[in-house]
């Protein structure tokens, strides 16, 4: 079974180099397994950077994240968390 949970980009630059580090090393504490999605239908495995990076993801842009594994609720939440924060970069 997975959770899934959709979040607005919200820093002022969206998903780039530092965000995307940011996630790859926050879902490396868990061991499920976490995927993006944008409105577009590209999906990215959080595990990859060079794949967030593909997902072009501007501020302003919604984006599905679904977990999926033994800790896949504290993944999920932890996620959101970040997203929310705007990567801490704001």
């Amino acid at each position: 079974m997975s959770i899934k949970q959709k979040v607005e980009i919200k820093n002022r630059l969206g998903m780039h180099a530092r965000p995307a580090m940011k996630l790859f090393e926050l879902v490396q504490s868990f061991e499920s397994e976490v995927l993006l999605r944008n409105d577009s239908g590209i999906e990215a495995e959080a595990s990859s950077v060079i794949a967030l990076l593909m997902l072009d993801s501007p501020k302003g842009q919604e984006i599905e994240i679904e977990a999926n594994g033994p800790d896949e609720a504290e993944a999920l939440t932890a996620v959101v968390n970040l997203i929310n924060s705007g990567f801490d970069e704001e």
